[in-house]
């Protein structure tokens, strides 16, 4: 073996062209399957960080609309009666307002159950856990994360007791997370963590109603309990509380347990496994390209594998000699692939949306490398053993015959390259069609129409001390401030924002219409100020907009979008119709809301959904949360930010305000995933181009150059260099259009993989299938050009010569 990579090497280092332009190749195909591998791995099969994890389950209701989060009520009936689970902790996301001295600061926090962090098998590294008198009222505690605690208080080891205020309230610091900790996974992370001391006893609207779920559930399965047995076990409970419950619980008779990293990574787990199957086509087109190479560098030395056969070599000593050459070319090539993966993941990292789970994970670490170690030798061994099995079984005699009449090696020769260069001009046209097709459907996305008008429009967050009265007035108070910053047209307020991902659906009954308990229609609802819609730029179809005489003394009145007026009033005039939605003003628990105006539809979760019915109630009768502020300009609404916050300032330092961005870029995150997906399965089309075409010339080139002494005769005899160029380019053509035909079929199979990802492009388009043959096939003709001509300008007399 040592004497055969010394040769090898040898061998290698005459032919310094081939060696730089195969290690690059395989470094091309190695580099970018690493880095995506390195994203999967992290995202998708690195285990969750903490013991025993695979135990932790996800637990939820399984209903049509996806509901799954439970009520307080409910989860305090699954705690105590389940039998499966040694653990059941439930979480909800919030917000706390970080006051201190005199800053305010915005915090992402979780309001959990006091088994949380037991639950999850995790430990706080400074103070001790949550205790269940920590779920009682009035027990005001909390628990930091690593990152606040550096940030906010340096980091400060007597931390533990102190008190801190959170939404104007004191809290005991209970301890501080370990480096790294994070639950729920989620982008942005926990801050700060605390109990459910103010919802669990019910002084709460939303945990006074059973059938409000606001909890999500975390689970540890028992010791060698099947994943069936505790489902079954928390189907029992789920049954028995609909049947006690009617009207709460109605349908909730079901329930999804699964573990929990499958259910974090289930809606990015699809785009993930495309784009890992479109690089591994890359890679295999490279596999391809260099076999190919490599079979057509041996053929050239058939006559040498003859005589070495001629004198005794075995059959296994050839295919080692070749097979070295292969590996050493891998390696190479695996050795600058780990580079370029590691540069690649950095910048695979850039264009993530942040959407996808656990991104602060991925790395290049050993099981990555072995990954890349362990495809480096996979690629060595496919790429060189067609050469080597093909060569080792030459016949000394035939082969001597064939090199001293031929250089081409008699006929047939070229069967094998040619067959590759179709096999990997199939899997780039296959690869290239995927592409269009997410190009197709992206372009579809982006020329969606959301119902408004997002330019110039600036959105930002703040987090106003409870109280209606105070919020109202603070509202009304900020509102004239920013009206008179100059270039401000609009400021009106809406909770939640459009495509801001948040749905808020509360039951509605509809006058004269009475539905069974817990059978009541359920739709989301959005509060409103007055001069929303035309802020937004949202139409009223009929009737009026939300006015400043809509107070908690007014009439009760309610808006609809037609979405709702068309699926609960069709061809009736909605305008007066009387609702009653399950939630109160603050004084009248559930008032019968007249209908006074239908506005125009607007996307509210994402671009590709449908438009939904929605129903919009004015904020001063609703005031169960701080809207979203929406100031329209005449300029760049990005260039008021800094005035927006000074006036926040003047009126309450205290009022942090955050998440401060123009409505076009939300548009512009509504679509990161889609855009994400198709400018990398882009970028590996362009690759599978490249390497196909490069497979293409290098066939036709080593043809050319075999082939020269038979193009002399062909020119002695007669033939014009526009014969020698057709016969070339027809060669060049046949082997694309043999591609292309493989590569559609494949196609009509595989793409049906894509409905998922895709938008009004169906799998099977003509358009894509059609545009993709036609620039496989330019492609190929771009490739076989240039060994076309240089084949036309053979001298024959130099080539009879020479040969």
């Amino acid at each position: 073996m040592r004497r055969d990579l010394r040769f090898a090497l040898r061998r290698l280092r005459k032919s310094p062209g081939f060696t730089l332009g195969t290690v690059l190749t395989l470094a091309l195909g190695i580099g970018a399957t690493t880095a995506m591998f390195s994203l999967v791995s992290s995202v998708l099969l690195r285990p969750l960080p903490f013991p025993d994890s695979d135990r932790l389950l996800f637990i939820a209701y399984d209903l049509p609309d996806d509901t799954d989060t439970v009520s307080y009520p409910n989860f305090f009936d699954f705690r105590a009666q389940n039998h499966s689970l040694s653990a059941l902790a439930s979480y909800r996301s919030s917000g706390s307002t970080l006051t201190k001295a005199g800053d305010a600061r915005q915090l992402e926090t979780e309001i959990v159950s006091a088994n949380f962090f037991q639950t999850l098998g995790v430990a706080p590294m400074l103070g001790h856990d949550f205790s269940p008198a920590d779920e009682q009222k009035d027990r005001h505690v909390a628990m930091l994360s690593w990152d606040l605690w550096q940030s906010a208080f340096a980091g400060r080891q007597d931390i533990v007791g102190t008190i801190i205020k959170l939404d104007g309230s004191p809290h005991v610091v209970a301890g501080v997370m370990p480096r790294g900790f994070s639950f729920p996974i989620k982008t942005p992370a926990p801050e700060l963590w605390t109990t459910l001391s103010d919802d669990a006893d019910g002084t709460r609207s939303m945990a006074e109603q059973r059938g409000a779920g606001v909890l999500s559930l975390v689970g540890q399965l028992k010791p060698g309990v099947p994943l069936a047995q505790a489902q079954a076990d928390l189907g029992v409970i789920a049954r028995d509380l609909a049947a006690q419950y009617v009207k709460e619980n109605a349908d909730m008779t079901r329930m999804v347990v699964k573990p929990e990293l499958e259910e974090l990574v289930s809606d990015t787990r699809p785009a993930l496994r495309v784009l890992f199957a479109a690089v591994g086509f890359v890679l295999l087109i490279a596999c391809v390209n260099v076999a190919g190479l490599m079979l057509a560098r041996v053929s050239r030395r058939r006559g040498e594998i003859a005589l070495l056969a001629a004198v005794g070599a075995r059959r296994g000593e050839i295919i080692r000699q070749i097979l070295a050459e292969s590996t050493i070319l891998s390696v190479c090539g695996g050795l600058a692939g780990g580079l370029l993966a590691a540069w690649g993941a950095d910048a695979l990292l850039r264009f993530v949306p942040e959407t996808v789970p656990r991104l602060a994970n991925v790395s290049i670490d050993a099981t990555v490398l072995a990954f890349a170690l362990a495809i480096s030798i996979a690629t060595g061994i496919l790429s060189g053993v067609l050469a080597a099995w093909k060569m080792s079984g030459v016949e000394p005699l035939s082969a001597l015959r064939d090199a001293g009449r031929s250089v081409t090696g008699g006929p047939g020769q070229h069967f094998a390259q040619n067959s590759l260069v179709i096999a990997e001009t199939a899997l780039g046209v296959t690869l290239v069609i995927g592409a269009g097709l997410l190009i197709r459907s992206f372009l579809r996305i982006e020329s969606i129409q959301p119902g408004f008008d997002a330019h110039n429009v600036l959105t930002a967050k703040l987090a106003v001390p409870a109280g209606h009265d105070a919020r109202i007035q603070f509202y009304d108070q900020l509102k004239s401030r920013l009206a008179a910053i100059p270039g401000v047209h609009d400021v009106a307020a809406s909770w939640p924002l459009p495509l801001s991902g948040s749905l808020f659906s509360i039951s509605f009954e509809i006058e004269g219409r009475p539905a069974a308990p817990g059978h009541e229609p359920s739709e989301p609802m959005v509060v409103a100020t007055p001069g929303f819609f035309e802020t937004m730029r949202i139409p009223i179809v009929s009737g009026r907009e939300f006015t400043e005489a809509d107070t908690t003394h007014s009439k009760p009145v309610i808006i609809v979008n037609q979405a709702f007026a068309r699926k609960y009033f069709p061809g009736e005039n909605v305008i007066g119709k009387h609702i009653e939605p399950g939630i109160g003003d603050g004084t009248i628990k559930h008032p019968v809301r007249e209908v006074v105006g239908v506005v125009g539809d607007v996307k509210r979760t994402g671009l590709k959904e449908g438009f939904m019915p929605q129903y919009y109630l004015p904020w001063t009768q609703a005031v169960i949360t701080w809207p979203t502020l929406v100031i329209r300009t005449s300029t760049d609404p990005a260039a008021i930010a800094g005035a927006l916050r000074a006036k926040v300032a003047a009126l309450n330092p205290e009022v942090p305000v955050y998440q401060v961005r123009t409505m076009q870029e939300t548009i512009y995150r509504a679509a990161a995933e889609p855009r994400f997906q198709t400018m990398l399965l882009s970028v590996f089309a362009a690759a599978a181009l490249f390497l196909a075409a490069l497979g293409l010339y290098a066939v036709l080139a080593c043809m050319v150059a075999q082939r020269t002494m038979e193009i002399g005769v062909r020119m002695a005899l007669g033939a014009q260099r526009g014969n020698i160029l057709s016969l070339i380019l027809g060669r060049g053509v046949a082997l694309a259009l043999g591609g292309i035909a493989i590569g559609l079929a494949a196609s009509a199979a595989l793409t049906r993989q894509l409905s998922a990802l895709l938008y009004g492009v169906q799998p099977l388009d003509p358009a894509t299938f059609v545009s993709v043959s036609a620039i496989l096939l330019l492609v190929g003709l771009a490739a076989s050009l240039m060994p076309a001509l240089n084949a036309a300008r053979v001298d024959p007399m130099r080539a009879l010569r020479d040969q």
